[in-house]
């Protein structure tokens, strides 16, 4: 195996995934022309390979996720130039949009949001022509942030209606990309819109059907914990405090050890959160948790949320407590 792939093998046994042959077939391969004709072998390689680069995004992040899914996203996209039957072809494109959408989320966590957005694009349009729905709208959710986070957040709100305009997709991920428009709403400054979107997020968590969810989905959407750090997320923008506390909490409680930056911003919202009501001892502990766990975590977002929450901390007049955390933040 080439030294490419056994630190791929290496990678993936970091994260908890037993490299099988599916992967080690694409790994190989990478520096190889496709087959003449492309089978279901191919596919279940691109597959494994979308699933291993999600976890390792989820639980770490960084450039080294980035770097190697390109790589095998350069080769899975040759495939589709190749014969294959229609059943072949179709789930390649799921398997192609699922890899590229990984791989546009890395680049957006990373603050690259115009070549992001140009990744998740593409995505969308390989994601189109598969039969996976969900994957559909939540590479279209994905987008939905970029553009909210270039500072577009009407536009951002209008990507999720066409998302949600499609009947296929689960409960599940319709309640998802409703938290996330509620989410856009408070950023375009319409509390009244965003509360609508809460409303509706939790009409169809009500109703969720997580035995049909993809796989993909069980390591975000339907995972143990998302939908209250969606909700929580969105909650805390919108003003609404106690929600958000009682939605972020439960998050923390239920999210899983390789969803890292979620839970980490989840933990600084409850922090500044937990100062405002008066429990500034909690909220002082949570806070410096934040910084601890911050350690390593090579993310815009969570960068962001640090400074949000220092911020924060300053504005309750915690001034000690916030020139303490950015101290530690600069020696982590």
């Amino acid at each position: 195996m080439k030294r490419r792939g056994l630190l791929s093998v290496i990678a993936a046994a970091s994260v908890g995934v037993a490299t099988g042959e599916p992967l080690t077939r694409l790994l190989d391969g990478l520096g190889t022309d496709p087959p003449a004709k492309v089978g279901m072998p191919e596919v279940q390689s691109v597959e494994a390979a979308a699933d291993l680069y999600m976890r390792m995004d989820l639980a770490r992040g960084g450039e080294a996720a980035v770097a190697m899914a390109r790589g095998s996203l350069e080769w899975a996209v040759k495939l589709q130039d190749r014969p294959m039957n229609e059943a072949t072809r179709e789930r390649l494109c799921s398997a192609v949009g699922l890899l590229a959408d990984r791989l546009g989320w890395a680049t957006y966590d990373q603050g690259r949001l115009e070549q992001a957005a140009r990744v998740l694009t593409f995505a969308l349009d390989s994601a189109a022509r598969g039969a996976d729905r969900d994957l559909r709208a939540h590479t279209m959710l994905d987008l939905s942030v970029a553009f909210a986070d270039m500072g577009r957040p009407r536009d951002g709100v209008d990507i999720l209606r066409l998302a949600l305009g499609d009947e296929r997709i689960s409960s599940a991920e319709r309640a998802n990309a409703h938290a996330v428009a509620a989410r856009h709403c408070a950023a375009a400054g319409d509390r009244p819109a965003g509360l609508r979107h809460i409303g509706l997020a939790e009409e169809a968590l009500a109703r969720s059907e997580p035995a049909v969810a993809p796989d993909w989905a069980r390591h975000i959407t339907v995972s143990p914990g998302h939908h209250d750090s969606a909700l929580g997320l969105a909650l805390f923008q919108l003003g609404d405090d106690s929600r958000a506390r009682d939605h972020l909490a439960a998050a923390l409680d239920r999210l899983g050890e390789h969803r890292t930056r979620t839970g980490l911003r989840c933990l600084t919202r409850l922090a500044v959160l937990r100062i405002r009501e008066g429990d500034r001892e909690t909220g002082a502990e949570q806070a410096r948790r934040a910084v601890v766990l911050s350690a390593g975590v090579r993310s815009t977002r969570v960068s962001n949320d640090l400074r949000m929450m220092i911020d924060g901390v300053r504005q309750s007049g915690m001034t000690d407590l916030a020139r303490e955390l950015a101290h530690s933040l600069t020696s982590v």
